[in-house]
């Protein structure tokens, strides 16, 4: 009875520190998510200007639906949602009457093209105010049943490549003003083997092993060491758009869902907290750079937050023959020119 009684006392006071020791953890965590939320209104307020109009790509959890909910708290922003579950996105955002939700498969080319086609009409129209594209959408380690060969190169790179080139080609008709654009990138493209000899071979559709590094290692060399050509110039001296690429940092969302079991994932929510990113914290260092005066001045650069992490342009100037090898290889795989001459009819 006495062990029994010590047994209750030790598994009694464990819950106690566990459950105080959790609540110190989620009131940190809630400290940090209301300053990055402060944050963001911050810039906003100083960018937004009459009428801001923002695409954002996959805003159905994370850091998408966080800054979509951030932006909509500035009254003079209006958003165009584009989501693979637009009906979700549509459930989420319903009672909002400044935001448009439009069906958005990017390992479908021709879902691509009619989403730039909506977001080119979307960005053109307003009074003046900010502009600005996030490519957000993305996928770390999909499960089995919802890979398609390289899912993750279609996702990650190809899909914002299209979506990104079409969309300046759109552009290059008007005089239009500056568009933002943030191609949210990872740190983990460090990891990245990413080389010639890899790239013939995920042309043939052998993705490699660690596809999610080599895919946003690719979207960097895209947005930073192509700008030296005159055709990537273009993306920004005649389409108007002023590419970024952006870290949100290792963010507890549920990108990371399909690298554990399923029955383990709710319960490793408490270290998440600890160690991760919130949502709050990834929206702002996607946009934190995106939303300052010297993102219309320049091109290729890489930001964590307002902090600028890298010129890729510079930085990564001994890539340059494999960035162009990779365009190369994005235009003929999207059949970016067959689509883009339909524009110039």
């Amino acid at each position: 009875m006495e062990r029994q009684s010590w047994l209750s006392q030790l598994l009694y006071t464990g819950a106690a520190v566990g459950g105080a020791a959790c609540a110190a953890v989620a009131a940190r965590n809630l400290q940090r998510v209301l300053r990055a939320r402060s944050r963001i209104k911050v810039l906003l307020a100083a960018s937004a200007g009459t009428d801001a109009r923002v695409v954002i790509t996959g805003a159905t959890g994370g850091i998408g639906q966080e800054l979509a909910e951030q932006l909509l708290r500035n009254p003079s922003v209006h958003l165009l949602l584009g989501c693979r579950d637009h009906l979700k996105a549509q459930r989420l955002f319903q009672s909002s009457e400044r935001t448009k939700v439009h069906r958005l498969d990017l390992l479908d080319p021709d879902s691509v093209q009619a989403f730039a086609d909506e977001a080119h009409l979307f960005l053109a129209g307003g009074e003046s105010g900010l502009r600005m594209l996030v490519n957000n959408a993305g996928v770390m380690r999909p499960p089995v049943s919802q890979s398609k060969g390289d899912s993750t190169w279609q996702t990650n790179f190809l899909g914002p490549f299209l979506l990104t080139e079409l969309l300046a080609r759109l552009r290059q008709k008007q005089q239009p003003s500056p568009v933002r654009v943030v191609h949210v990138s990872s740190r983990l493209e460090k990891r990245s083997q990413l080389d010639h000899h890899l790239l013939d071979a995920v042309t043939r559709g052998e993705v490699g092993e660690n596809p999610y590094a080599d895919s946003k290692r690719g979207l960097m060399l895209w947005t930073g060491i192509p700008r030296t050509s005159v055709r990537a110039q273009s993306l920004a001296f005649k389409g108007g758009l002023f590419c970024h690429a952006a870290s949100p940092g290792i963010v507890d969302s549920d990108l990371g869902r399909h690298v554990v079991p399923a029955w383990l994932w709710p319960f490793t929510k408490p270290l998440r907290m600890l160690l991760m990113r919130s949502p709050a914290e990834g929206a702002l260092a996607v946009v934190g750079g995106a939303l300052t005066p010297q993102a219309t001045s320049c091109f290729g650069r890489y930001w964590d937050g307002e902090a600028q992490v890298e010129d890729l342009v510079i930085e990564r100037m001994g890539n340059k023959q494999l960035a162009l090898s990779l365009v190369k290889w994005a235009t003929k795989a999207t059949a970016l020119e067959q689509r883009a001459d339909g524009y110039d009819r």
